[in-house]
């Protein structure tokens, strides 16, 4: 146990700064660089990987788990921004969210609200990723005639 936590100590110290600076030039925001940083360690920790390749494998793995997060903020664009009327206008969309399906509803909320993909959602409702995308593409164009009609 007493190697193991000099292990550890070597590692954060040797390169735990590298690590963070470059998971927050990626991810720009301090607090997912710490989630990186806490990942790409955890990572290290359950493997074996030898000394000489060590610091190349830590950094490959930071910039991996940093493309993982920024492709993870992609996927959840707030709905309000994807209807957006491109005037900046944000919409309250509780009431016009209660006129859809409520299977429709139950897809905006895991895939906008829960960040769930397509594909993670096809496996909970049962229906195939094509037919989950579609009536997604549906379901915020029923939307948008909505909010265009109040407005």
């Amino acid at each position: 146990m007493e190697k193991r936590n000099e292990k550890i100590q070597q590692v954060v110290e040797e390169y735990g700064d590298t690590i963070y600076r470059l998971a927050l030039h990626y991810v720009k925001n301090p607090a997912d660089a710490e989630d990186v940083v806490q990942e790409v360690l955890l990572a290290f920790f359950t493997r074996e990987i030898p000394e000489e390749r060590r610091k190349a494998w830590l950094l490959r793995v930071t910039v991996n788990k940093s493309l993982d997060i920024l492709r993870k903020r992609k996927r959840n664009v707030p709905l309000e921004e994807d209807l957006s009327d491109g005037k900046g206008e944000k919409a309250n969309l509780s009431e016009e969210l209660k006129e859809l399906s409520p299977l429709d509803r139950e897809l905006i909320y895991l895939f906008y609200f829960e960040g769930y993909s397509s594909k993670e959602i096809a496996r909970l409702v049962k229906k195939s990723d094509g037919a989950v995308r579609k009536r997604l593409e549906r379901a915020k164009k029923t939307l948008r005639q909505i909010l265009e009609n109040e407005s």
